[in-house]
């Protein structure tokens, strides 16, 4: 696998000296002359251990280069003159210097980029753009949606049918719901694809560093035997790919789990469906199972044929095994609090336990703890909510203003504390009366409870100690086999920051 990393400003100050030292792992530099203005391109050249490809993203297609042919002609010219490698050219505005400058085919990135969406006519686009000589075509739409992520996908299936070394269209999308295809792009196109220089220097919105996607993709050489994603509005900074791909690289299965964010419930109908009858089923990725978070683990449990007991009850499913004309729901966010806890040495039986929070992941939580034996206490925002809740599910309630005096345990299934300097969901009398404190947040910082847990003597665990406990079950229940649960743990330290 090649990777292209994306020399920007905000790699250093200098770029010649930034050059110099490309990230490990890196095969090309990408020099964006657009975001360098008057950069020696020569000496950029010299400098690089590397070979690297010339890039003028023009203010029309995201970047911050001229519109204008002769401008751009210029700067390109100076490029191959240079001894750049590769040299990119945008289809609609330097199509016609593909011969004119004298690079070879193997010389040329030809490239399309879409900052308003993705056309309807991206099959056509892709047509115009193969028939010229270039080596390496280019397209990366915008994708708003889940139908926009599976027709950029869908290109693949059409015009990469051939060996990987010779395929020629690299195509992924920018956007919330094109992470996925950034993932996807150097299995199923040719085995190379961009990547940001580091975190913080993306050189295009949702761009991933090697080490992101190699954390989700490394154990594969194609296209995934079986797919499986976690579903949830936004998904972007989820853990779960990386911590499925552990698990499936400690045991050799050739599988995938991709981050699939669906910002409108109307195209769950395409995805809560049995196996074979998903979108993506439609362009030859064979889909297996979802895990599901905020906010559609209610519709995921609508959504089921058959649901195991615990998220029946609850009315909430984290998990969705799609089988043969079937869809069976399960919650493991029960076994991600018990787990926690017995990791911490607390016993949940005959103790009192306050649920903050009334949506999905909370109900999942008091159900899973009730029947570990605990007496659970639900409390919300709403009153009349938390009563509904706790009737529905079997459990008590209190009020927003009230507090139990004997709780021992207590879980936050709130989305507070993802924020660094947002509220705590519990009070600090309330804490320091507890003896553990279980957080379903998970971020790139401690949270205001757990810190605070911890600062008053607390056993606590936090989101990401939540999520390898759900994990480890949900990996259960979609391969019926036993979890190799040191390597999920290990993925677990490296990362980024996500809502559970």
């Amino acid at each position: 696998m090649d990777w292209i990393v994306s020399l920007t400003p905000e790699v250093s100050g200098d770029p010649l000296e930034a050059i110099a030292r490309p990230p490990e792992g890196a095969s090309i530099v990408e020099v964006r002359a657009d975001l360098f203005p008057g950069i020696d391109l020569r000496a950029a050249i010299r400098a690089c251990p590397l070979p690297v490809l010339v890039t003028l993203r023009s203010s029309a297609e995201g970047g911050s280069g001229p519109t204008d042919s002769g401008e751009r002609r210029a700067v390109l010219e100076a490029a191959r003159e240079a001894g750049a490698s590769m040299v990119d050219l945008e289809h609609a505005r330097d199509g016609h210097l593909v011969r004119a400058l004298g690079l070879s085919p193997e010389q040329v990135v030809l490239s399309w980029h879409s900052v308003d969406g993705t056309p309807t006519d991206l099959v056509e686009i892709a047509e115009r753009m193969l028939e010229t000589p270039a080596r390496w075509v280019k397209m990366v739409p915008t994708a708003t949606s889940v139908a926009d992520l599976v027709s950029v996908l869908g290109l693949h299936g059409r015009f990469n049918d051939r060996a990987r070394q010779r395929r020629r269209l690299l195509t992924f999308a920018m956007g919330v719901p094109g992470l996925a295809s950034r993932y996807l792009a150097p299995l199923l196109g040719p085995p190379f694809s961009f990547a940001a220089w580091g975190e913080g220097a993306e050189a295009a919105p949702g761009q991933l560093t090697i080490a992101q996607t190699e954390g989700v993709i490394s154990h594969l050489n194609g296209p995934p035997q079986r797919l499986y994603g976690i579903i949830g509005s936004d998904v972007s900074r989820s853990l779960s790919p990386p911590l499925h791909a552990a698990a499936y690289r400690a045991l050799g299965l050739p599988y995938l789990m991709l981050p699939v964010s669906v910002p409108d419930a109307a195209e769950l109908e395409e995805l809560f469906v049995p196996q074979g009858d998903t979108c993506f089923d439609r362009i030859g990725l064979k889909t297996h199972g979802w895990a599901v978070t905020t906010p559609y683990k209610e519709q995921a449990a609508a959504a089921a044929d058959l649901a195991a007991p615990r998220a029946r009850r609850a009315g909430a499913a984290n998990t969705l095994i799609l089988g043969v004309g079937k869809v069976v729901a399960e919650n493991t966010d029960a076994d991600g609090i018990v787990g926690s806890l017995v990791s911490l040495g607390i016993d949940p039986v005959g103790r009192r336990a306050v649920v903050q929070g009334t949506g999905g992941a909370a109900r999942g939580a008091a159900v899973g703890l009730h029947l570990a034996g605990a007496d659970v206490v639900v409390r919300g925002r709403s009153d009349g909510r938390s009563k509904d809740t706790a009737e529905r599910i079997g459990v008590e309630w209190c009020a927003a203003d009230a507090f139990p005096a004997d709780a021992a345990i207590l879980v936050n299934a709130t989305p507070l504390g993802h924020d660094p300097d947002g509220a705590c969901p519990f009070s600090d009398e309330e804490i320091s009366g507890a003896a553990a404190v279980v957080d379903m947040v998970y971020a790139d910082h401690t949270t205001a409870l757990v810190a605070r847990a911890r600062e008053a003597g607390l056993a606590a665990a936090d989101g990401r100690e939540v999520l390898l406990h759900q994990g480890i079950a949900q990996f259960a229940a979609f391969m019926q086999t036993v979890p190799p649960k040191e390597a999920m743990r290990a993925a677990l330290t490296r990362g980024a920051n996500s809502e559970f």
